[in-house]
């Protein structure tokens, strides 16, 4: 069995490519991997089969064959008004092992957090977010989605323009799977409270969509939005 590896920017062309340090981490202590043990690293939808070395005090791959395509996160992103306490940790997680190509945080008038606590969001970033991901990347073969922001509802609405999108509201939508599709595709998810009015108009002709008559909580409500997107995309 090959693990997977994610190697962000790497040049995955080169004879020999360098590990992250947590990779190597997880490969070498975690894992118990040693010299000469079969991975596959990637990164963007690409990936090529290595063996595991050491060199130079550090962990590298050697490939063992050119690059070629593999396993990516699919068009999907997520914009996600900002939550109180942890739960950004978890989200994260959640839509890093499902393949969500994007986060777009959100900074909404409900939104508990404020952004002036940016110590919390930038923590919440690669390479922060690879290591509170808790080894998704590495366990489900995909790379930490883009983090950006916290934007304004309308900025985050401009900056996905040319997308698809879906708004999660309890009022006025029809369920995701009757719902237009197209990729590139943007879930945008509220806070705690909701998006509030003014922050509604600003999403003006993107399309309404529920989960159904049940009313979730927000950090379960973006990961099964997600899935349900990437599940009618036909990437999950």
């Amino acid at each position: 069995m090959s693990h997977r590896v994610p190697a962000p920017g790497a040049d995955l062309d080169a004879p020999t490519i360098p590990l992250p340090d947590d990779a190597a981490h997880h490969l070498v202590h975690v894992l118990r991997l040693g010299v000469g043990a079969p991975v596959i690293v990637f990164d963007a939808g690409r990936e090529v089969t290595a063996t595991l070395q050491h060199a130079d005090g550090a962990w590298c791959a050697q490939a063992s064959g050119p690059a070629r395509a593999g396993v990516g996160g699919a068009a999907v992103t997520l914009a996600y008004g900002l939550p109180k306490g942890d739960k950004l940790d978890a989200v994260l997680r959640q839509v890093t092992e499902l393949g969500v190509q994007r986060v777009v945080l959100l900074d909404c008038a409900r939104s508990v957090v404020r952004p002036e606590r940016r110590a919390r969001v930038e923590a919440a970033r690669p390479p922060g977010a690879r290591r509170r991901a808790g080894g998704a990347p590495v366990r489900a073969g995909r790379r930490v989605p883009d983090i950006e922001g916290p934007r304004a509802v309308a900025a985050a609405a401009e900056v996905l323009a040319d997308h698809t999108r879906w708004v999660l509201h309890p009022e006025g939508g029809g369920p995701i799977a009757a719902a237009p599709l197209g990729a590139p595709l943007a879930v945008f998810v509220g806070p705690e409270g909701g998006f509030a009015p003014d922050e509604l108009a600003a999403l003006e002709g993107a399309h309404r969509v529920t989960l159904g008559p049940r009313v979730l909580r927000t950090e379960t409500a973006a990961p099964v939005a997600c899935a349900l997107a990437l599940h009618r995309l036909g990437a999950l």
